[in-house]
């Protein structure tokens, strides 16, 4: 059932509703549906935590559904590139480059993971010289974006590369055991690099170590480092100590802020009122109406805000239903103060309809802010939420999400439905981990989990006194 009678401009409605039909017809090759993103989800899950095969299983199904998604393509091709099918997962890689758009808003970033899995598979499969270029140009992308972390993986994994890239060929000297021989050029162009990578970031413990170690083996002092600023940072505050019931660190919400317009969906089912975000003591509910307090009160002057509710069940009207700048921020704090729990979460009969809190003017940036610890709950016969997710971009309304749960198993629905809706909108995917106290981004971090150490390096002598600055890798 659909809320046809939430604003007092039917045609308006009826209007959108066309608009909704028609892209609907398109939307299968736009987005993927559900069970493209719950294997995505799935993929990544079993791929952080190492179980390769079984990561390669549904990413290589979640690629099957719908191998016009970017994201899917560059996924599967790195877990094929991990299992050394090295020409299978370049093959992938080279279909979704072809997905991939100047005109994406996250182009940069796009391009650079392109990249750097195009390195990946070449660490991979051994071909150190051909990952160099790779890994070099997906590290150029990252020097104007902030992300740190994985600018620092990148740059350890170049690192790596440039150890390991002393051709095909091993030698047998001196009644040595096989190995290859290392000049000591190759290894200050490493060490440099492993420099760089800690620090980007003093936590990666593998660039830490590669640093240690090739200062040691190369005689050089090892410098005191701390962490880089980051490029292009925002260096905007968000006082959430202000708040009983927040986190500390809550600076990731500064990218649900530059809308011209905003609209919380807020969900207000019993079950967050149940479970408490266990660092603040207080439960999801408090913790969710405080949120949106914090960012209505730092919106720019210009942001026109509106707000609706999740809750009840299946075709409820929500409790609050307010276009965005039909209120003024002093009665869109009353409402937020005085919200109380209702019922489930019947996600996608709402957002159907939450196109009618937004302008119809093309010139202005709009979005919703979803904070929510369900899933949807709520069927509609022929309708795909993560097909129809496809909808809002094509009326360029972003979804930011804020979740309360973990990208745990339990969860994959969830987040197989998060997911699909942020990523076909441009969005961003938050969660809160109650135990670290902390607002964390959720992506398949197709980076994290690709880190190398080098492997020990003994010096030798084959090449006579003439060449004193020659070391070897012994292979295992």
């Amino acid at each position: 059932m659909v809320f046809v009678h939430l604003r007092s401009k039917p045609m308006k409605t009826i209007w959108i509703s066309a608009v909704l039909i028609c892209v609907l017809c398109t939307a299968s090759y736009l987005g993927g549906g559900k069970e493209a993103y719950r294997n995505y989800f799935l993929g990544s899950y079993y791929f952080a935590e190492g179980d390769f095969g079984r990561a390669e299983n549904h990413l290589r199904r979640a690629y099957q559904l719908h191998p016009k998604q970017f994201n899917f393509a560059l996924a599967y091709a790195l877990s094929l590139g991990q299992q050394e099918r090295t020409d299978e997962a370049l093959s992938v890689l080279g279909k979704g480059k072809a997905l991939l758009r100047p005109r994406h808003p996250d182009y940069a970033h796009l391009a650079s993971l392109q990249h750097f899995v195009s390195g990946m598979i070449n660490l991979y499969g051994q071909r150190y010289g051909r990952a160099i270029p790779s890994l070099r140009k997906a590290i150029s992308f990252q020097e104007q974006l902030p992300y740190p972390e994985e600018r620092s993986i990148m740059l350890n994994a170049l690192g790596y590369a440039q150890v390991m890239n002393q051709g095909k060929g091993s030698r047998d000297h001196a009644g040595l055991p096989v190995h290859y021989h290392v000049h000591r050029r190759d290894l200050e162009r490493a060490h440099a690099n492993f420099a760089a990578a800690y620090r980007a970031d003093v936590q990666n413990s593998q660039a830490a170590e590669n640093y240690q170690i090739l200062s040691d083996t190369l005689g050089l002092a090892k410098e005191f480092i701390v962490e880089d600023s980051v490029v292009g940072r925002d260096e905007r505050e968000l006082k959430s100590y202000e708040y009983a019931s927040l986190p500390t660190n809550v600076r990731p919400l500064l990218e649900f802020m530059d809308y011209d317009e905003v609209v919380f969906l807020l969900d207000i089912s019993g079950s967050m009122v149940m479970e408490k975000v266990t660092c603040v003591a207080e439960d999801r509910f408090n913790v969710m109406r405080e949120t949106a307090q914090l960012l209505l009160n730092n919106f720019s002057d210009s942001t026109a805000v509106g707000i609706g509710t999740i809750g009840g069940d299946c075709g409820t009207t929500p409790k609050l239903w307010h276009p965005a700048g039909e209120l003024s921020r002093k009665d869109l704090g009353y409402a937020l103060r005085f919200l109380v729990p209702d019922g489930t979460t019947p996600l996608l009969t709402i957002l159907q309809e939450t196109p009618t809190l937004f302008t119809n003017d093309p010139n202005t940036s709009k979005a919703l802010i979803f904070i929510s610890d369900g899933e949807n709950v709520c069927r509609l016969p022929g309708v795909d939420i993560c097909e129809w997710a496809s909808t809002l971009n094509s009326q360029k309304i972003t979804i930011n999400i804020m979740t309360f749960l973990g990208a745990s198993l339990d969860n994959t629905n969830a987040f197989a439905e998060y997911t699909c809706l942020t990523e076909n909108t441009f969005g961003r995917l938050l969660y809160l981990d109650g135990n670290r106290c902390r607002l964390e981004e959720y992506r398949f971090d197709l980076v994290k989990s690709c880190r190398f150490s080098i492997p020990p390096l003994e010096r030798v002598n084959c090449w006579g006194s003439s060449t004193e600055q020659l070391w070897a890798i012994f292979p295992e």
